[in-house]
């Protein structure tokens, strides 16, 4: 799976593209969303039923929501995860 996100940091245009685990794309962004993956270890990312805990950047869909955080306006190309549906037991 692979897939882009094109944004902004801080007014300037930055991308980043995420494939199995790995970054690939702007030096700043990776930077950033590296940062944010690790101050986020142990805390729980993504919705409902699919949510990691610890090696966020290892799945797609917690990946796309931290590279998200972390660039302005992204814009999303590729095979961009899309989150299942909550399971019965979930409280939203």
């Amino acid at each position: 799976m692979r897939f882009e996100a094109k944004g902004t940091i801080q007014g300037h245009e930055v991308n980043v593209a995420w494939k199995d685990g790995s970054l690939t794309g702007n030096g700043q962004a990776i930077c950033m969303v590296l940062t944010e993956a690790a101050n986020l270890e142990g805390e729980l990312v993504g919705p409902v039923g699919q949510q990691t805990d610890t090696k966020h950047l290892d799945d797609p869909l917690s990946a796309m929501i931290i590279i998200d955080r972390v660039l302005a306006d992204a814009v999303f190309t590729g095979e961009v995860p899309k989150p299942g549906s909550a399971p019965p037991w979930a409280v939203i």
